[in-house]
């Protein structure tokens, strides 16, 4: 173990910004017969977690490892780095794949300079990378793993089947998640008005975005960019309020239809409203087809003020 201090928490500092800006998938546990990833977990988990049980849980978890590498003619060297902190009062266990890189160091020598190569971890580029929340394991909650999305398949298949993972991807999920979001992070501010965009601009803009790509694809950080100004507005808020969006998703396109107005015009009744309010705010009666409930206080205020004008 390395001793907690500065130096040890700058680097795991920086493997987990490292990680919140790649792009993410959420998954569960495979816990069919035989996987011994999560069933070491567990025992660990439920241990009184010493420093010892920590380390014991890292050395038999690495040895498994050691069986779905050893296939792999091609697999390069590297350091695992397993860190367990807390954030916002949930504790975490983490995995880091890190690979030693090259570098120069120039330093001065009597009245010159000299060229070093050196070697350094090199913490802003993971290679592969795992995160286990602890509080959605409590709490019963799926999506409690979540990985970094690779690019070199070979390592994401071994690191994969290492940890035993049950994908559990959801379209319709994700993108009902999105909606979660647009509708509770603070309005971004239109630049040409310098005041803040409603939110059914906002949602006009999410479908937009969804709609104009051909593979069906949303891409939180670029949309983010385009509609925050940051890559990361949408991932931070997710991540401060325990919500699981993967980092890019395929679009379900009736969860999808939320994000869209509902326009109505009939018998001198003009009625507008964002489909993802149907049957909160705007709901029929059960009581009488013909009857439509709106449960607004703040249009019921309006419509009171207007007809008291009238009169």
């Amino acid at each position: 173990l390395i001793p907690i201090d500065n130096q040890s928490e700058s680097i795991v500092t920086a493997l987990l910004k490292s990680y919140s800006g790649d792009k993410i998938l959420y998954a569960d546990f495979d816990r069919s017969p035989g996987k011994y990833f999560p069933t070491r977990f567990d025992t660990y988990k439920q241990s009184t977690r010493t420093d010892q049980d920590f380390l014991n849980f890292t050395i038999d978890t690495l040895g498994n490892l050691v069986t779905f590498i050893q296939p792999k003619t091609l697999a390069r060297g590297g350091y695992l780095v397993y860190a367990e902190y807390a954030h916002n009062g949930t504790t975490f266990v983490s995995i880091f794949l890190i690979r030693d890189t090259e570098g120069k160091l120039l330093k001065r020598v009597e009245n010159s300079f000299e060229i070093k190569t050196i070697e350094y971890l090199d913490t802003n580029h993971l290679a592969m990378a795992c995160r286990i929340n602890e509080g959605k394991i409590d709490n019963n909650e799926s999506n409690y793993l979540s990985f970094t999305r690779l690019r070199q398949q070979d390592v994401s298949d071994y690191f994969i089947n290492w940890i035993s993972v049950a994908q559990l991807e959801s379209s319709t999920e994700f993108t009902k998640a999105l909606y979660n979001i647009i509708n509770n992070i603070p309005l971004p501010i239109n630049e040409e008005t310098n005041q803040p965009f409603t939110i059914d601009e906002v949602r006009h803009m999410v479908y937009e975005n969804a709609r104009s790509n051909a593979q069906r694809n949303i891409n939180i950080q670029t949309l983010s960019e385009q509609i925050y100004g940051t890559t990361t507005a949408i991932s931070d808020y997710a991540d401060e309020n325990d919500i699981s969006i993967d980092t890019e998703f395929r679009y379900d396109k009736n969860a999808l239809r939320k994000f869209i107005q509902l326009s109505v015009n009939r018998d001198g009744i003009s009625l507008k409203f964002s489909r993802g309010d149907s049957g909160t705010k705007v709901r029929f009666s059960e009581e009488n087809p013909n009857q439509i409930i709106i449960e607004s206080a703040n249009f019921a205020n309006a419509l009171r003020t207007e007809i008291g004008t009238d009169e």
